[in-house]
């Protein structure tokens, strides 16, 4: 367990493409989207927190911290990286923070044993490679960014992960999947029907 890593799970995205279905809870076989990514990653990391903005009462009983939104308007992932850093900002540890999409369930927890942020300490941020796709979604954040996050998103309407990660510094965090299944990212219905053929739960 990385006792300085906590891990954010954002489940802010408005699901247009779901019909307004809130991803954490779609199913996959016996569980939830939430669960199962909750029970893959909770041994490796000191802490889970929910960024979540709607629904709020169904998430009570994962019996995790739930953290809304600071700053009004939909100012997308960073927005929940954000209001969650809000809280730690006058910590003297050196945290890291782990964000994760609610709507991936399937994770290959063995990528957080490749974040050693120590091995390049001038970095405040680093950013999953996986099978050579560069996916912001799947990245990790230093507290010592949080002064820097607070001022772009009071100033924009939203920001891109990766040009923030641009302006703090970071650098790749090379993952290498093991089934076509990891990683794998539900946006719409179709999506949901492949990752259940994936998985042979259809």
């Amino acid at each position: 367990m990385n006792k300085n890593l906590i891990s954010v799970i954002l489940t802010g995205g408005k699901s247009s493409r779901m019909n307004f279905q809130n991803k954490s809870f779609l199913k996959l076989g016996k569980n939830f989207f939430i669960e199962n990514i909750i029970s893959s990653i909770e041994k490796k990391v000191s802490k889970i927190i929910i960024n979540a903005n709607n629904d709020i009462e169904k998430y009570h009983y994962l019996n995790l911290e739930i953290v809304k939104d600071k700053i009004m308007g939909y100012k997308g992932p960073l927005a929940g990286l954000h209001s969650v850093m809000y809280n730690y900002q006058d910590s003297k540890e050196d945290l890291w923070f782990s964000i994760l999409p609610t709507d991936a369930p399937i994770i290959n927890s063995d990528y957080i044993d490749l974040f050693k942020p120590q091995n390049d300490i001038k970095k405040m941020a680093f950013i999953s490679k996986i099978n050579g796709s560069i996916e912001p979604m799947f990245s990790f954040w230093s507290i010592k960014s949080f002064p820097y996050l607070d001022k772009i998103l009071n100033n924009n309407h939203g920001y891109k992960i990766m040009k923030f990660a641009e302006e703090i510094g970071f650098s790749y965090l090379n993952v290498n999947k093991k089934s076509d299944a990891e990683f794998f990212n539900v946006n719409d219905q179709e999506d949901y029907k492949i990752l259940l053929d994936l998985l042979k739960l259809n």
